[in-house]
């Protein structure tokens, strides 16, 4: 309808839905329609309101026709390598400690692992797709992962504070800043682990990577009895741990990036 939209437009148009989405659908079907919502948005943008979607430079531009294998191991070092140490850290402060693994574990991984690929290139195609590629056209990669997380943080606030379904434990104001710091950092994470590589799977292995690996481990491997301390505050999803570790990954990768500048992005016409 509208292809000759400025990357600007393009991004602001994208926020604006899939915030609006998350502030009206959060406790919907469990959440599922805001889960969906990135990816929903980016279909929406490109074949609806322009037309990148018909041609194969669209989806090259989000980051989608390339695998990044050599990324990989990388990736998974830098995110469910980081959730193992943080619940190591937590055992070796004995706040927690390791449990027998059950007969089920390995089933339960195999289907976190089906799952956790699924919703996580329901929302990466949108923010290191589809929003990564706009913004990266005027502001550098880092900037970009900020303005993301800050824009990914707001997407899950409906379903933090207006649901039962997350983060639902512990003092909320402490929740919330652990919650939204930690979001941040692995924005900046995936979009340079997705800039490095050229690819969008690159930084749905990252987020699944993490998704498993926590509640995989937080469910099989330890048992605490004080799980808000452990899951909340310190391992788990965003806890203290969890940051410092998704900080500390983002630098070594910014120091040993070469210098990645703002580049213009090829449009495709109607």
């Amino acid at each position: 309808m509208f292809p000759a939209f400025t990357s600007t437009a393009k991004s602001t148009i994208f926020i604006a839905g899939v915030l609006l989405i998350a502030l009206t659908t959060a406790g919907v079907a469990g959440g599922l329609i805001l889960a969906l919502s990135p990816l929903l948005m980016t279909l929406l943008m490109m074949f609806v309101i322009t037309r990148d979607g018909y041609s194969r430079i669209g989806w090259r531009t989000i980051g989608i026709t390339r695998l990044g294998l050599r990324w990989w191991p990388t990736t998974l070092l830098v995110t469910a390598g980081v959730s193992a140490l943080t619940y190591a850290a937590a055992i070796a402060f004995r706040v927690a400690e390791t449990t027998a693994i059950a007969a089920t574990a390995w089933p339960n991984l195999a289907s976190l692992c089906l799952t956790g690929v699924i919703l996580a290139f329901a929302e990466e195609i949108g923010w290191r797709g589809y929003l990564h590629a706009q913004l990266r056209e005027r502001t550098a990669v880092v900037k970009s992962s900020i303005i993301i997380g800050v824009v990914w943080v707001c997407w899950h606030l409906p379903y933090i504070l207006f649901t039962t379904y997350y983060h639902t434990d512990g003092n909320r104001t402490v929740v919330l800043i652990l919650f939204s710091c930690s979001a941040c950092a692995f924005s900046i994470l995936f979009g340079l682990l997705r800039e490095r590589s050229g690819s969008l799977w690159v930084a749905v292995l990252a987020h699944a990577g993490h998704n498993v690996a926590f509640a995989w481990i937080a469910a099989e491997f330890v048992n605490t009895s004080n799980p808000v301390l452990v899951n909340e505050y310190l391992a788990g999803d965003t806890g203290l741990f969890v940051l410092i570790g998704t900080v500390a990954s983002a630098t070594f990768l910014l120091m040993r990036r070469s210098h990645i500048k703002p580049r213009p992005r090829a449009c495709t016409a109607a």
